[in-house]
């Protein structure tokens, strides 16, 4: 178990001031899952942007925008060192399901999921599919991964509420890993050359 963890030290600049903080984690986690706990010990909230760097052994600052980037990082022999860097949250585009445009790489876009798509019957239809775990391609149903994300809880009637979902594009990966969740089973895809994770879930009663 001692060699499935490792210890990182991520560096963020605030109001002039340079915090660090080391954080113990997997060296398997996932992208959402260390931005989860960034934003945790930093207590940066989900209205805000971040973008997380490492130093490779060039000096260069590498942007990790996804999950393969990540695990290139994490092989490092060397203490591995993040920047933080938080930016305001800019909405590049909002559109009604299912009518969903697929972005570009680092677009942020809200999409309203009506009632009448969050039911079990409507995330469970034959005619819809869903691309990787975590990630998905850019053109996976967007209630399946809501589900298959642990984002939203269904039944088979409608809530009495909308759901707003932010979406982060981001560069297509080689290879998605389906799995199984909530009753939702996403496939195995790759290589794809569009991806999107899902920033943030909101309810906005009827």
């Amino acid at each position: 178990m001692k060699g499935e963890v490792t210890t990182i030290k991520v560096r963020y600049n605030s109001g002039g001031t340079r915090i660090a903080r080391r954080i113990t984690i997997s060296k398997y986690i996932k992208l959402e899952e260390l931005e989860y706990k960034i934003r945790e010990r930093f207590d940066v909230s989900l209205d805000k942007r971040i973008e997380i760097y490492y130093l490779d052994d060039e000096g260069d600052h590498i942007a990790i925008t996804f999950e393969e980037e990540l695990a290139l990082a994490l092989e490092s022999p060397n203490a591995l060192t993040l920047e933080l860097v938080v930016k305001p949250k800019i909405i590049d585009a909002f559109y009604t399901y299912p009518k969903v445009s697929k972005g570009s790489p680092g677009d942020i876009t809200e999409v309203l999921v009506e009632d009448q798509w969050l039911t079990i019957p409507s995330a469970t239809r034959n005619d819809t599919k869903a691309w990787g775990t975590h990630i998905y391609t850019g053109d996976s149903d967007l209630v399946k991964a809501l589900v298959h994300t642990e984002k939203i809880e269904l039944t088979d009637l409608p809530p009495r509420y909308n759901v707003i979902a932010t979406l982060r594009f981001l560069p297509g990966c080689i290879k998605y890993i389906g799995s199984t969740s909530q009753g939702i089973t996403t496939l195995n895809y790759g290589p794809y050359d569009l991806s999107y994770v899902i920033e943030d879930v909101r309810t906005v009663p009827l």
